[in-house]
C-alpha cells in the first residue's frame, strides 16, 4: 500500500494505491472537507489506507509512504511531541492491531508518484457548500496553435508502434523459426496455442478484479446509512445559494435553514419542500437535509 496527503489553503485530500500480488492496482482517493497541516494530511491518507485494508480482510500489508516524520514515529525513530497528531497516532497504531503481519517503510517522493497526484487531484475537488468560484474568462489568453497533419495513428503515438492484429500473429516468420530451431508446423502450433490462452487470462484478470471490487463495495456499504423523509416531516435543510435564505450572510449565520415540510416525495431520492411561510423550495437531493427535531 503506498499513501500520501496534500493540503493547501484550498483544501486537502488523501491519496491511497494497493498492489495486490497479481498485479493489480487498486486505487483510492479521498476528499477532505476541513483544512489542515501537512503532517496531519498524511496521517489520514495513512488511516484511511488502513481502514480500507481491515475491512478487505487483507491480514498482511506492507505500507509505503514519503513522509518521513509519520514514518519514523511509526518506526519509533522519531517521538510523537505535537499534541494535534497524537489521537491520530493512537488511532492508527490501534487500526495495526488488526492486521498480523505490517511492515511500513519510508520510500522518496519520486517513487510515490501516483499517490501523490491523486493526493493532489482530490485537494483539488471543490465541495458544494463551499463553491464560490466565477467563471471570469472563457477564452484562451495565448491563442493555440494550428494542428497539423503527421500521418500517424493514435495507437502509433502512444505506444510508439503500430497495433498488430491477431492475423498478422499467425503469419509465420522465417527468421524467428531459423532462430529458435523450430519448423514451420512446430512454430505454427506455438503461436495458436498463445492466442488460444489469451482470453484465459483476460478472464482471469477480470475475475480478480471483481471479487475484489466486491469486497471494496462491500466495505463501503457497511458504512453507509440511508436517509429517507416522509410527507409532512419537519426538515432542515442545508445552507446553499439555491435556497432561498431570509436576511443576508452575517458570522454566525448557521449552516441549515428551516425547518421546512416535505410537500412531495420523487423516486429519485430527492423532496419537494414548503417553507413556514409558504415558499416552496426545491425539488433538492435527500443528502442535503436532515430531520428536524422540534
Amino acid at each position: 500500500m503506498y499513501f500520501d496527503g496534500a493540503a493547501h489553503r484550498d483544501g486537502a485530500g488523501a491519496g491511497v494505491i494497493f498492489y495486490t500480488p497479481e498485479s493489480d492496482i487498486l486505487p483510492h482517493s479521498f476528499t477532505l472537507t476541513c483544512r489542515c497541516s501537512n503532517n496531519v494530511v498524511e496521517y489520514q491518507a495513512l488511516i484511511l489506507g488502513l481502514k480500507t485494508a481491515v475491512d478487505m480482510k487483507q491480514l498482511h500489508l506492507r505500507v509505503y509512504g514519503d513522509s518521513k516524520l509519520v514514518v519514523n514515529q511509526f518506526l519509533g525513530i522519531y517521538d510523537v511531541k505535537k499534541l494535534e497528531l497524537i489521537p491520530y497516532y493512537k488511532y492508527a497504531r490501534q487500526l495495526m492491531g488488526y492486521l498480523d503481519n505490517l511492515t511500513i517503510e519510508h520510500i522518496p517522493r519520486n517513487f510515490n508518484q501516483q499517490a501523490d497526484s491523486l493526493a493532489r487531484l482530490a485537494s483539488m475537488i471543490t465541495q458544494p457548500s463551499h463553491r464560490n468560484q466565477i467563471s471570469i474568462c472563457q477564452s484562451w489568453v495565448i491563442p493555440p496553435m494550428f494542428d497539423e497533419e503527421d500521418d500517424a495513428t493514435p495507437y502509433a503515438l502512444v505506444y510508439g508502434i503500430e497495433a498488430v492484429l491477431p492475423l498478422e500473429c499467425q503469419i509465420s516468420s522465417l527468421r524467428i523459426a531459423i532462430q529458435e530451431g523450430f519448423s514451420e508446423e512446430d512454430n505454427v502450433r506455438l503461436r495458436l496455442e498463445e492466442l488460444e490462452t489469451l482470453d484465459e487470462k483476460r478472464l482471469e484478470a477480470q475475475q480478480r478484479i471483481e471479487c475484489y471490487q466486491a469486497r471494496l463495495s462491500k466495505a463501503f456499504n457497511k458504512h453507509v446509512r440511508p436517509r429517507s423523509f416522509q410527507i409532512g416531516e419537519l426538515v432542515l435543510a442545508v445552507r446553499r445559494p439555491i435556497i432561498l435564505t431570509h436576511g443576508g450572510q452575517k458570522k454566525f449565520t448557521p449552516k441549515w435553514d428551516g425547518p421546512y415540510v416535505v410537500r412531495e416525495v420523487y423516486t429519485n431520492g430527492s423532496y419537494k419542500l414548503v417553507a413556514e411561510d409558504g415558499l416552496r423550495v426545491g425539488p433538492i437531493n435527500g443528502k442535503y437535509l436532515k430531520r428536524y427535531y422540534a
